[in-house]
């Protein structure tokens, strides 16, 4: 997991699974399948190219979220007079 990609994933303000999974979903899906919850598991089982599994999805939220927690205390500490 690189750091880059943990905050991608946190810049597109995907904070669940099922979010990133229907940004993956088009207009053109929802009409010829008609459920939502069947286009989640075609995106989910990779019939529409590379997708993140839950685990990997959920490791680099953790990382991304971690990394935005440290930038924040490194910019704290600098700014804090000595």
């Amino acid at each position: 997991i690189t750091l880059e990609r943990g905050l991608k994933v946190l810049k597109n303000s995907f904070c669940y699974y099922e979010d990133y999974l229907d940004s993956k979903i088009t207009p053109t899906d929802l009409f010829y399948l008609k459920s939502r919850e069947l286009a989640r598991e075609l995106v989910e089982y990779s019939h529409k190219g590379m997708i993140l599994s839950r685990e990997e999805f959920e490791e680099r939220k953790a990382a991304a979220e971690a990394a935005k927690t440290e930038q924040s205390s490194v910019f704290y500490s600098r700014s804090r007079p000595v």
